[in-house]
């Protein structure tokens, strides 16, 4: 009697369809979703992901290298500004090229707060500037994260970010963001979250 013969392309569809039954991977949508919105956690985050599906045959391989390559383009883009003298923490108030005044923390912003708004969200310092004066950003909500030990860092992003844009009013030209607190900063006692409003151009006023 002759051994059975193995179909190659039956094997391949039944381990395709074998994969289709796992879970997508939490870490790599948190990853996806960060890299799009320029999170400075997307490669810690991606890292992780990538861990987990290999070690639990999860899926989400692909959210991970699109979140990574999104990453890039935003990193790319900070880059080119840096070294055109147009990011954010080199804009000018004045012809003179006086720097707005006060730096302080993203997290120790109070709402209606207004600054220069960096190009991506995360954990980071602002320059500060009065809403009647020129500006890109403004705080619009503070949410407190509770005491204890800091909360999943693959969570704390897309959970505040989700919440900061359920608070948000409609404005056109305006992308939401979130300073979120690093474990240093938790560490500190900042244990909250800010949300703000990143305006497309300048503002001499506050948001309408």
């Amino acid at each position: 009697m002759s051994a059975p013969q193995h179909d190659p392309e039956l094997f391949d569809e039944l381990m395709r369809a074998e994969l289709r039954r796992q879970p997508v991977s939490r870490y790599a949508i948190a990853t996806l979703v960060s890299g799009l919105l320029g999170g400075l956690i997307a490669p810690v985050v991606g890292a992780v992901a990538i861990h987990r599906i290999r070690k639990r045959r999860e899926r989400g391989t692909v959210l991970v290298i699109c979140g990574l390559v999104a990453f890039a383009g935003w990193m790319g883009v900070l880059a080119y500004q840096i070294g055109t003298g147009t990011a954010w923490w080199q804009q000018r108030r004045e012809a003179g090229g006086h720097l707005p005044d006060g730096v302080v923390h993203g997290l120790d912003l109070t709402a209606g707060q207004c600054f220069w708004s960096p190009p991506a969200s995360g954990d980071t310092d602002v320059l500060s500037a009065s809403c009647t004066e020129r500006h890109n950003g403004e705080a619009f909500e503070v949410l407190p994260l509770g005491e204890g030990p800091m909360p999943d860092i693959a969570r704390v992003y897309p959970d505040t970010l989700a919440r900061c844009e359920a608070g948000a009013r409609p404005l056109s030209g305006v992308r939401v963001q979130v300073v979120t607190p690093t474990t240093s900063t938790w560490n500190e006692g900042k244990h909250r979250a800010v949300c703000y409003y990143h305006f497309a151009a300048e503002l001499t006023g506050p948001a309408r």
